[in-house]
């Protein structure tokens, strides 16, 4: 037989679980423009297999970006050290370097896969001492990579809280 404190158990069990089930999806983070680039590129060097798949050297040889807080130009120093996994899907591996209009240095990093549609989903992280876009170095940020012949186009986004409920 059932203890009156062991029936009291099962129904709080009951009704937390219950609770659980009726908890609604959490609110989404939003996403804040940060610029739109375009990259030259040089020639692409396949260096060969490696153990994580076919490395490609494409090298960074210029370019611009705009945005609503940043922009200028894109130097040419860096290189996308992509993989072309046994799929044959290739992911983005890249670093380079960015100067703003007002002559600020800002390092990029970014990596991430091609879709099926033929763009790269981009993971980018930034870093730089200069004091005006010190923020950018805590920024998360994601980009959608489109090629073309001989350059990419980079649309950058900011990851951003939701609003508190």
């Amino acid at each position: 037989m059932l203890t009156i404190r062991a029936l009291f158990c099962n129904f709080v069990c009951l009704l937390f679980s219950g609770l659980a089930l009726a908890q609604t999806t959490p609110q989404s983070p939003g996403l804040t423009f940060l610029y739109s680039l375009n990259c030259t590129l040089g020639s692409a060097l396949s260096v060969g297999a490696g153990p994580n798949g076919n490395r490609v050297v494409i090298p960074i040889t210029g370019g611009s970006f705009k945005g609503p807080r940043l922009s200028g130009k894109v130097l040419p120093i860096g290189a996308d050290w992509g993989l072309l996994d046994s799929q044959n899907i290739f992911s983005a591996d890249t670093r380079y370097q960015l100067q703003t209009d007002d002559n600020a240095h800002i390092f990029i990093s970014t990596s991430g896969p091609a879709q099926g549609d033929g763009r790269i989903h981009l993971r980018i992280k930034f870093e730089t001492g200069s004091t005006k876009y010190y923020w950018l170095n805590n920024v998360i940020a994601v980009g959608i990579l489109t090629s073309g012949n001989g350059y990419v186009a980079i649309d950058a986004w900011q990851l951003t809280s939701p609003p508190k409920a």
